[in-house]
């Protein structure tokens, strides 16, 4: 307990110290602070008496990692070919990252009966994540900073893993009804927006209260993420088939008859 009481104090006085060197402007310092974040969250996560999750584990693992990557990126003086091999090696990171995170909401949900019961809500959903990447995307095209196709390829591909994980959370939301459910689709639209924030910070204008806007929803984003992992497992859906229902009130109805 006393452990994570100091690694919690650890990260509140880091983002604390990281939104300071922020708001004041002084990017270069905060960006030496934020890579020391994430492996304090990843320490805690393993010091907590939660039940651990491999794919979440390595959620947090592979985005700390990419945190530490982007600070050598950026101070890097070295050949283009070594500056696009750290470019494309820390995305492909936050990339996986977010495809572990997921696989972990994936694997609690019961596709069959989800593909069933939702099947129009993904086709249209499928659609609308797929038109957000490309406007996204068309944003960072137009600021003339993506040079070449695998540029574009490698930024769609963000935006899309990103919407997808928006959608699958929303999907799980609908399904299972629960605040745990509920915490990851809230986490799941701080990425998203944190990510749109960004991407106008970036490559349209590089405006304060913008890097301070999708930094805070970052954090908000795994704070969401850390809090579910302590509450209780997934419960069923918030409805049965009325057949279902039907077929158990019937064998009630007959194990009283034989006991009696």
């Amino acid at each position: 307990m006393r452990l994570t009481n100091y690694l919690l104090a650890g990260i509140v006085i880091l983002v604390a110290t990281y939104f300071s060197f922020v708001v004041f402007q002084q990017e270069m310092l905060a960006d030496y602070i934020r890579p020391f974040i994430l492996p304090l969250v990843v320490a805690l996560y393993c010091a907590s008496g939660y039940k651990k999750s491999t794919y979440f584990f390595l959620f947090l693992l592979l985005y700390a990692i990419a945190e530490f990557v982007t600070i050598v990126y950026y101070n890097m003086d070295r050949s283009q070919i070594v500056l696009d091999l750290f470019y494309y090696g820390c995305n492909t990171l936050y990339i996986t990252s977010y495809i572990f995170l997921t696989i972990e909401v994936l694997r609690q949900m019961r596709l069959k009966k989800i593909f069933k019961k939702f099947f129009v809500h993904l086709a249209i959903l499928l659609i609308l994540d797929v038109y957000c990447a490309i406007l996204v995307t068309d944003v960072a095209v137009k600021s003339g900073m993506l040079e070449s196709t695998a540029d574009y390829i490698l930024e769609f591909t963000y935006n899309v893993v990103i919407m997808g994980l928006l959608t699958i959370t929303l999907i799980n939301y609908l399904h299972r009804d629960t605040k745990k459910a509920m915490n990851l689709l809230i986490g799941a639209l701080c990425i998203v927006f944190s990510e749109v924030i960004q991407v106008a910070y970036y490559y349209v204008t590089e405006i304060t209260i913008l890097s301070i806007a999708y930094n805070i929803l970052l954090i908000l984003a795994f704070f969401f993420f850390f809090i579910q992992i302590g509450m209780a497992a997934e419960a069923e859906d918030r409805e049965e088939p009325q057949s279902q229902k039907d077929e158990e009130l019937q064998k009630e109805r007959l194990i009283k008859k034989i006991e009696a």
